[in-house]
């Protein structure tokens, strides 16, 4: 066996050689012999004998193995070599020569010859290899041939460490925007967008295909993926038609190469642990600020307060003498830990000539945070397992036909508590402390005096309501036969390929109720004396809901040519055709007819000498969603590309600008996907029964009668729309590739900007006295989306150490041009111009201060508060330490004529993300870190004003946490430096308006990944009868900095405060190949 490897690894080395010496005339040593002398004369050089002198050396990888085959030459000569089976060569040079050191995926290294005869060198592997093939849709190119902007990266690279693939592409690849909003398992998908959002109408999520399939990703394990491609500009998305305005992602599978039997197993398990949490005040303190509230509410009287809680009673809170009927509970303490997931994966990857395969499957496990117990054998707490099972398997039936055959499945189960995450999260953070123990001393289960659906106790909540567990299971399958036709004519092929997948759902629900008490005190024994607040039930039967499912098929047939003439002109074509129909069960009315479309897609490109590149597509896309006539829409696309460096003008400066390529482009694309709250087939009308009457005049009762006659009618509820047609973006790319000092330097910029036209909108402009129930869609909005985005990789060897880092950043605004709006009095309050999303807002300018007023004191010592002249009225009563708002319009009014959409905020998603990332490798050992950020987003700390603002229903519905202390008070009432103005028993409609003071700054930068490990050597490990194997320690989610501070500044306005966290992790793994 080991012979037989050796031998092979012999003719891998001797056929890279024969290819090196035909194409740029090197003599080579033979890697079976120990590494010969060979010097070639080159003419017109002087060359001595007593110059020359003989080096050698080991070239390896950034890992230490050995590089068999690389080749080891004098440049501007023919004088070479290529290392051996053991990564070695010689050479016999003259001194002051320059020797370079090359292999194909690697970047080419030079060095001079000094005085030392022993040259070890290590080759970075190159990101931007011009010879590699990219995903485009529908096909493959190479990546020195690509006029588009698309932008491309490994699962290695994504370093995903939970189980969603979208929340970890946030800052990993440029034109990508991504926030991850909840860390709930099962439901902790982040919304992503390609370059922003450019419609405030219909969807504005990308289309994702998965092996040219249109399918969901978030539920693919990260290990059976080959690259993740994102497809940006019009000629890379035109082809997709009326489905490509938002962009593309092209997710493939690993697939098996011709290479021996590999069998690789990967074992991650993780500590899991919010990123934060907010802190709750105890009951101490928490009724003394509402003693506080109450007396700012009575103007801070200095004689006859009577405060609402005593300071004997406070005491007693304090003390934790009778916990039962004074208790102190933290809830989110006493119900949340840290939790635990894992992920396994098996793969075996290998084949022939004529067949080749790769199967794989997987396991991942998490449990969420909560603190259950095991109840009446059911365990409440979150619980999420996922099985992945993939098998592709590519046959070469004949020398001219390829047969393709892909299956996958994936099972998914989950459990949770019968209360929904924000529920139980708005108890965690709104039950009061003081109310109820989690259970009385007695063992009898505890609950608010006053239960209804936001008062549960929320161990109740989480523990003795019951369950649910839900099950979901998808098959997915394809076919494909590829026939060569170079008996027609060479370089013409066809394809096909038809896929079905099928998706079932079951859900069981088991409810129950305990059996709650209240104490109000204790009898003259000592005993609690309680009410029964609720009778208890026992746990339900199971009942099923939300079962279903959807089945897809999608069919593809496409005639390719792909031919070069004459060395240098590349021509290929493509004419294509799809249909795809998707039919979902359980579904009622309209929509449980089936979902189909049909596209015809066509595209050539030629290329000259790999100088200059021209690209021309279209997709025509038809939609049912359209009457006829205008069903079918054509988008075309043209693009082009410069690759200036290939230029004989741009050889004498290759060594520092060694790449350098311009790409333009620009074309059409289409979105048809409706708003949600629209029907199916809005170009026809709908009649609903209108039971709330129609007046049909005077009642023809008895004489006299004056009584209007109300009768039920048949009303009009959606207008026909028989002219509506698809979402329209025109798209422009200008693009800039680079590398400098022979790839040590690689990167690419990117400037966009996008149209997108014809958006579908209801009609503002429609007077109400037209008698529309609903105001009718048109085709009328606008929005222009612009920005740039780009990326950089450095690499550099410093000694034994390989330092590598990674930069990259997209940048979007975009801006609202027609909104069909009705004319505002006021310029500052025109929704258009402005982002979509863009907050209306008051301007808080700062906290009113006693010289504001004209105050007058009565007998007990409390404060009457009169504003002084020339102050804009607030239309409610104010005090010291309320919220002065700016009077916009001059009019001497705070009213909704003072609301403006310039106010120097964003909206809710950010503008910008970036990621940055350094990696060092010495000997194996390696550390990376990566940070993610983003800026130009903005966060509302009131979204729910009742989870943020102290005592907004008042002392026994709210829970103050510890930022609550942040507060104005009377005894520094010129400081504005604070977070809550005067604190009141119930909520103050004036401070509580929507106002930049409650509005912060979105932007943060994130410790995302971090990881430390060791890659065994190659050579070490093969006595083994391994090829791989890795041990490595992972953090992800370690740190975050920012404005915000209450919560994850990445889950936007978060319910404010009250929702399931984000979670950070701390992983170790395995990782190993045999």
């Amino acid at each position: 066996m080991k012979k037989f490897k050796q031998y092979k690894n012999i003719c891998r080395a001797a056929a890279l050689a024969m290819i090196m010496q035909s194409s740029i005339g090197i003599s080579y040593a033979n890697p079976n012999e120990p590494a010969s002398d060979v010097y070639t004369k080159t003419q017109g050089i002087n060359q001595s004998p007593t110059q020359t002198i003989k080096i050698s050396g080991l070239v390896t990888d950034s890992d230490g193995n050995p590089i068999i085959g690389a080749t080891v030459a004098v440049k501007g000569t023919t004088n070479g070599t290529m290392t051996d089976v053991d990564g070695r060569y010689s050479l016999t040079v003259q001194k002051g020569d320059i020797v370079t050191y090359t292999y194909v995926g690697f970047n080419q290294e030079e060095k001079e010859v000094g005085n030392d005869t022993t040259i070890n060198i290590r080759l970075l592997t190159s990101d931007v290899n011009l010879d590699d093939i990219v995903v485009i849709g529908y096909g493959q190119q190479k990546k020195s041939s690509v006029v588009s902007s698309i932008n491309s990266i490994t699962s290695k690279e994504l370093q995903v460490t939970g189980r969603s693939l979208n929340n970890s592409i946030a800052g990993q690849i440029s034109g990508v925007i991504a926030v991850q909003r909840s860390g709930e398992p099962g439901w902790d998908d982040a919304e992503f967008w390609i370059r922003g959002v450019s419609s405030y109408a219909g969807g504005t999520s990308p289309l994702v295909l998965v092996d040219g399939v249109p399918r969901q990703m978030s539920n693919i394990s990260v290990d059976e993926i080959e690259t993740f491609t994102v497809l940006k500009d019009a000629a890379a998305t035109a082809v997709y038609g009326a489905e490509g305005a938002n962009g593309v992602v092209l997710i493939t599978s690993k697939r098996g190469k011709r290479e021996k039997t590999q069998i690789s197993f990967k074992t991650e398990h993780s500590i899991v642990t919010p990123t934060r949490l907010p802190k709750i005040l105890d009951s101490y303190r928490y009724l003394s600020l509402y003693n506080e509230a109450k007396w700012n509410e009575e103007y801070n009287p200095m004689t006859g307060f009577v405060p609402q809680y005593s300071d004997e009673v406070l005491d007693k809170y304090r003390s934790g003498a009778d916990s039962d009927l004074y208790p102190n509970v933290n809830w989110l303490d006493l119900l949340k830990k840290n939790s635990y997931n894992g992920r396994y994966t098996l793969s075996v990857r290998g084949g022939g000539e004529r067949v080749r395969y790769f199967v794989s499957g997987g396991f991942y496990n998490e449990d969420g945070i909560y603190k259950s117990e095991t109840i009446e054998n059911y365990d409440a707490n979150l619980g999420y397992k996922r099985y992945n099972l993939r098998s592709n398997i590519d046959m070469d039936i004949t020398k001219t036909t390829k047969l393709a055959v892909d299956l996958s499945g994936i099972y998914v189960q989950s459990n949770a508590p019968s209360s929904t995450a924000s529920t139980l999260w708005s108890a965690f953070t709104l039950f009061p402390v003081h109310i109820v123990p989690m259970k009385y001393s007695d063992g009898t289960n505890s609950d608010h005096y006053f239960a209804d659906t936001d008062r549960y106790n929320p161990y109740n909540l989480l523990n003795l309501r019951g369950y649910t567990k839900n099950w979901e299971a998808t098959a997915q399958s394809k076919v494909s036969v590829e026939q060569r036709l170079d008996v027609l004519t060479e370089g013409l092929y066809a394809r096909a390929n038809i896929s079905f997948d099928s998706f079932t759902q079951s859900r069981t629900d088991r409810t129950k109720r305990p059996h709650t008490y209240y104490a109000s005190g204790r009898d003259t024994n000592g005993d609690l004396i309680k009410k029964t607040i609720a009778e208890g039930s026992a746990l339900g039967n199971p009942s099923t809901s939300a079962s279903g499912g959807h089945k897809k098929i999608y069919i593809e047939g496409s005639l390719n040519y792909d031919r070069t003439f004459v060395d240098k002109h590349a021509v290929t074509g493509m004419i294509l055709y799809n249909q795809k129909e998707e039919q979902f069960q359980n579904n009622s009315g309209l929509n449980c007819l089936p979902f189909r479309k049909q596209s015809i897609v066509a595209r050539g490109t030629y290329n000259f000498d790999n100088r200059y590149m021209l690209e021309a597509s279209f997709g025509m896309t038809g939609s049912e969603n359209f009457s006829k006539g205008h069903r079918w829409g054509i988008f075309p696309a043209i693009g082009g590309a410069w690759f200036i460096s290939h230029e004989n003008f741009m050889k004498p400066v290759e060594d520092y600008l060694s790449t350098l390529k311009v790409r333009a482009s620009y074309g059409i694309t289409g979105n048809d996907n409706l708003p949600t709250d629209l029907a199916r087939f809005p170009y026809r009308a709908s009649l609903n029964q209108d039971n709330s009457g129609y007046n049909m005049g005077i009642s023809p009762g008895a004489a006299g009668s004056a009584t209007n006659w109300i009768g039920n009618g048949i009303t009009e509820n959606t207008f026909a729309a028989p002219t509506l047609s698809w979402e329209v973006e025109k798209k422009f790319n200008l693009g800039l590739d680079f590398g400098l000092f022979r790839g040590r330097i690689e990167g690419s910029v990117d400037y966009f900007h996008n149209k997108r036209s014809d958006i579908l909108i209801n009609r503002q402009t429609v007077p109400s006295a037209s008698g529309f129930r609903n105001n009718p869609m048109e085709n009328m909005g606008i929005t222009k989306n612009s920005g740039i985005d780009g990326n950089l990789i450095a690499k550099q060897n410093l000694g034994e150490f390989t330092l590598t880092g990674r930069f990259n950043f997209t940048y979007a605004k975009n801006k609202i041009v027609e909104y069909d709006e009705i004319p505002q009095r006021y310029a500052y309050q025109q929704y258009t111009g402005n982002s979509i999303n863009q907050p209306r807002l008051y301007i808080a300018e700062r906290l009113y201060t006693p010289d504001d007023f004209n105050i007058t004191t009565n007998a007990n010592g409390s404060k009457n508060y009169t504003l002084k002249d020339g102050l804009a009225n607030p239309n409610s009563p104010v005090a010291p330490g309320d919220i002065k708002y700016s009077d916009l319009n001059g009019d001497g009014v705070i009213d909704s004529y003072d609301e403006t959409y310039k106010h120097g905020f964003y909206p809710n998603n950010p503008n910008m993300v970036y990621g940055i990332g350094i990696n060092l490798d010495y000997k194996g050992f390696y550390a990376g870190v990566f940070l993610q950020g983003a800026a130009q987003a903005s966060v509302n700390l009131i979204a729910s004003p009742k989870n943020f603002v102290p005592f907004y229903n008042g002392v026994d519905y709210s829970s103050g946490r510890n930022f609550a202390m942040d507060r104005w008070t009377a005894e520094d009432p010129y400081n504005q430096d604070v977070l809550f103005p005067r604190l009141r028993t119930t909520n103050n409609s004036h401070n509580l308006k929507q106002s930049t003071w409650w509005y912060r700054k979105g932007d943060f930068v994130r410790l995302k990944n971090i990881e430390f490990g060791y890659q065994f050597n190659k050579k070490t490990i093969s006595k083994y009868y391994m090829e791989n194997l890795r041990i490595y320690v992972q953090g992800s989610n370690i740190a975050v900095w920012d404005n915000v501070k209450y919560w994850d500044p990445e889950q936007g306005n978060a319910n404010s405060g009250a929702s399931y966290p984000i979670s950070g992790t701390w992983t170790i793994g395995l990782e190993v190949t045999f």
